[in-house]
Parts: structure tokens; sequence; C-alpha cells
């Protein structure tokens, strides 16, 4: 009986035994499965990974995710060089594990906004460095840099107030290459927010940034200062040369009040057919508003390719009516002079502008009317708005002895022009200047040469009062665009400033324009002879 009971109790101890050594080795192996999995999971993230973006945690795993240091801004030097900004550090974008276990998350795409390499930027720089370069006239350069920040919010459609005070915010992943130029840094703000607040085309963007241009410009004070586009420029210098296409009037302009005035309808031209008078006044073109409008940009829009129509709002004072008269624009070859004998001995010679034509057409006809015994000479300057500066000074130099002082001309910083006259005078003999209000800028040079050395009798009404000269500057921003700027005040041989108070005539008179005779050239025969 012991040696039975004996046998069972080393039967249940081994299996007793092995019982636990199995328990033992399923939990160890359980244990082992349970830590390997959460090895798994724990794996797919490194320790000290950054990410472009933060990583949004899901319900299953909420783990913590570093973001790249933003990209600083950096200034230049120099407004016309371009510093590149450092490159961002490239890592690797982290894994994680989300209730869809193919989701991943994609890295910002970093971006730099250059503002040193903005061509509308870098032409708003250049145009103020023109400016402190030449520009002989006073001005307040941040009274111009504030009308151009409104005018661009203005002209695309917003709210002045609205955007004054607002700064954009760009976010870590943009770079913003700046101008050493609070001004310039500014405006590239303020388009940035017009872009994200209005939607304009390219087409809409580009006239806002021409018109920001001119604003720039024009609150400098200066009416006869102007920003032309590359199609204003070209329509300049077709005018200078003499032959455009377009209706054939002269137009000047009031620079207080911009009225602009037709001062000359040319024979056969198309504005003579239509019906166009000098004396009307511009108000529209084509339904346009040009009330306001600088001259140049008028002619622009006046003139036009061959065939095409254009239709001229005018008012005409002589009847009080308001008219509309449709042109046909055509190829208009500029006559600028005009002359006859008006007695045996008395020549006339008309000068309505100096262009590039003018000094030959003036030179043909000065020996044309010698040819035809003219001993004394009525040079009729009335209405002639002016032109270019080598003209009038070429045309000087028939009347002038050699070697006498014809123009001084001062720029900015002290820096003086002089010119002489370099070839003896075509004509020697009485003569008789005529002017009038809208006698200006060249034809007042003249006027002062002619009066300073008693060359001639001027006889009229008080010229316009123009004595600066302007001149043009490319902005060299491959645009073809062109600054028009006052260089300097220029002065009569004798020294006198007529800017701002024009030239006395010698001897008063005037034409009455209601009736057909021209009594001021009457005035002018009865005084020769």
């Amino acid at each position: 009986m012991e040696e039975k009971n004996g046998n069972k109790f080393w039967k249940g101890f081994l299996i007793g035994a092995l019982c636990f050594f199995v328990i033992g080795a399923l939990a160890v192996l359980g244990m082992t499965c349970f830590l390997e999995n959460i090895a798994e999971k724990r794996g797919s993230i490194g320790p000290g990974t950054e990410t472009t973006a933060p990583v949004s945690p899901t319900s299953q795993d909420k783990e913590e995710t570093s973001t790249a240091i933003a990209p600083v801004t950096i200034p230049t030097d120099k407004p016309g060089e371009t510093t590149a900004a450092p490159a961002p550090t490239e890592t690797p974008a982290a894994e994680t594990t989300t209730a869809d276990p193919s989701a991943q998350t994609t890295a910002a795409e970093p971006r730099t906004i250059d503002r040193v390499a903005d061509p509308f930027l870098r032409e708003l720089d250049d145009v103020a460095e023109i400016f402190d370069e030449v520009q002989v006239l006073p001005y307040d350069l941040s009274t111009m840099q504030q009308a151009a920040l409104q005018k661009y919010v203005e002209l695309a459609g917003g709210d002045w107030e609205e955007y004054e005070n607002l700064k954009p915010n760009y976010g870590p992943e943009v770079t913003v290459i700046e101008w050493n130029d609070d001004f310039l840094n500014r405006m590239g703000e303020i388009r940035d927010l017009v872009d994200e607040r209005i939607s304009l085309t390219a087409e809409q963007k580009q006239q806002v940034e021409i018109e920001t241009l001119k604003a720039f410009v024009a609150a400098s004070g200066d009416l006869y200062s102007d920003y032309l586009t590359a199609e204003e420029w070209e329509s300049t210098q077709q005018e200078s040369d003499g032959s455009y296409c377009g209706i054939g009037v002269q137009i000047m302009q009031d620079p207080e009040t911009m009225e602009s005035t037709v001062t000359r309808v040319f024979n056969n031209s198309p504005a003579g057919e239509s019906g166009m008078l000098a004396g009307d006044i511009f108000k529209a073109v084509d339904g346009m508003d040009v009330t306001q409008m600088l001259l140049e940009q008028i002619v622009t829009y006046v003139r036009g390719h061959e065939g095409e129509p254009v239709t001229l709002t005018v008012y005409r004072p002589a009847t009080g009516d308001t008219l509309e008269i449709t042109c046909v624009r055509r190829k208009v070859e500029v006559d600028t002079v005009a002359y006859e004998m008006l007695t045996d001995k008395i020549g006339y010679l008309q000068l309505t502008e100096f262009d590039n034509v003018t000094v030959r057409q003036a030179l043909d006809a000065l020996e044309n009317l010698k040819q035809d015994g003219m001993q004394k000479l009525i040079l009729d300057l009335r209405g002639n708005p002016g032109g270019l500066l080598n003209s009038v000074l070429s045309i000087a130099d028939y009347f002038v002895d050699r070697g006498k002082l014809i123009f001084r001309m001062d720029y900015k910083g002290g820096e003086t022009y002089t010119e002489k006259a370099v070839e003896e005078p075509i004509f020697r003999g009485d003569m008789v200047v005529l002017v009038d209000g809208g006698s200006a800028s060249a034809a007042e040079v003249l006027t002062g040469i002619l009066q300073d050395y008693h060359l001639a009798t001027v006889m009229g009404t008080t010229t316009f009062g123009k004595g600066i000269v302007q001149s043009y500057y490319d902005t060299d921003t491959g645009s073809g665009s062109i600054v028009k700027l006052t260089i300097a005040h220029y002065y009569s041989p004798l020294g006198r400033d007529f800017h701002g108070v024009g030239i006395d005539p010698d001897i008063t008179g005037e034409d009455d324009v209601l009736t057909e005779e021209d009594e001021l050239l009457n005035q002018a025969i009865e005084y020769l002879r």
C-alpha cells in the first residue's frame, strides 16, 4: 500500500512539473510577441526626426513631431543686387500610423518671394533714382510714396483705410528677399495683400501698375513731369519727327486747369474735314473722359492706326456748344512753317512748333522770302507751344551774330550749360515778333533772344511763362518706359527768368477772333511800314 501511494506521488509530481513548464513556455512566448508588436509600432519614427510641417495625431497614436526652423527675411544692401536665400535643409518626412496604414503626410513646398527681382518694384526704384539725380524742381519723396501706395489699392478696387495698416502673414515656409528700402518693401506687401483679396487679370494688374507709376510721378507736384509707357513714348517721338498717323491738330494744355485746347487745325487733315476748329476744348476721346488727363496720354488716344475712326467730344467756347466729331485717322505730315510776302518788302514767317523738321522748313522759307525781295520780317509765334530745344537754338542762329550767347541753362547741383551762335545770320533787317498767351517754352526762348539783342520788336500779349526744360530718361528695366522730368531752368541772354511770368511785349495788341481780319498782323504791317 505504501509502495502504491509512493508511485502515485511521483507520477503526480512529474505531470505537474510538465504542466508548469508548458504554461511557463507559453507565457514567455506570449510576452515575446507582445514586446515585438510594441517595438514594431514604435520603430516607424526614429529619434530626432524633423518634418517640414506638423503632423496631426490620430486617435490611435498621438505622437510629437518638430517643425523645421522658419526661413529668415534677407535684406540687400544694393537695390539692384539679388541675394539668394539659403536653401532649406532637406529632411525626410516622418511616417505615422493612422487609421489608414497607407496614408502619409506631404511636406509643405518652400516658396521664395524675391522683391528685388520684381520688375514693378525695380521700376519704382529706378524712377526715384532719376528724380534724385536730375529733377530740378523741389519735391517730397514721402508724399510721392504715400500716393503710390494708396493709388495701387484704389485702382485695384480696394479701400485704402482697410489696407493701410495690414501686414501679410506669409507663414514659415515662405522666404522673402527684401529691399533695403521701407517703401519698396511696403509696396510689395500691399501688392500681396491685394492679390489675396482681389482677383485681377494679368492685363488689369499691368494697368494698375502703370497708373501707380504715373501717380508716383504726378505726386511730385511738377505738372510737366510724367511717366510714359512704350506706346506713349513712340507717339511722342513721332510728334517730334513731324509726321504721325492721327487727325491733324495741334493741342496745348493749361497745366493748372488741365484744359486741352486745339490751337491749330492742319490743312487737308481729317480734323479739318470733319469740322474741328481752333479753340475747341477736348472733353472726351471715344467716350473716355480726358479733362484731367495729361497731354501725352490724350495724344496717344487720339492717334492710332490708319483707317481707324475716333470720336472726339469737344466744347466750343465761341458758340457754347458741346459737339461730337468723328475723324478717320490717316498719315499726317506736319507742316510747322507757313510763309508768304505780305508786301513787296515785308515777309511773313509763321512757326507753329519746333520739331525736327522745323529747322529745315524755316531755313527754306527764309531763303525763298529773301529771293522774293524780303527786307523786313514778321515772325509769328502766336499759339506756338514750344518743342525741341535743339531746334529752336538752331533757328536762333538764323538771326544772331556768330559767337553771341543765345541760351543759358542751370541744372541741379549748380551745373550750367551755355549755347552760342555758331553761324552768320541769314536775315538782317527790321523784324516784329507776334506772341500771345499760347506762345510757350521754346517759342519764349526765341522771343527772349530776339528781344534781348534788340533784333525784333515784340508785339501782342504776355507769353505763357514756361522757363523750364524737360528731358526724357529710360527706366532701364526693359519695359521701354520713359520718365519725363524737369532738368533745368533756362534764361535769356541777359539772364531773364520767364518761368511763371512770361515775356511782356514791347507793344501790346491782339487779334479779335470774332472778325475775319487779323488785327494784330495788320498792326505789325503798319508798324514796319
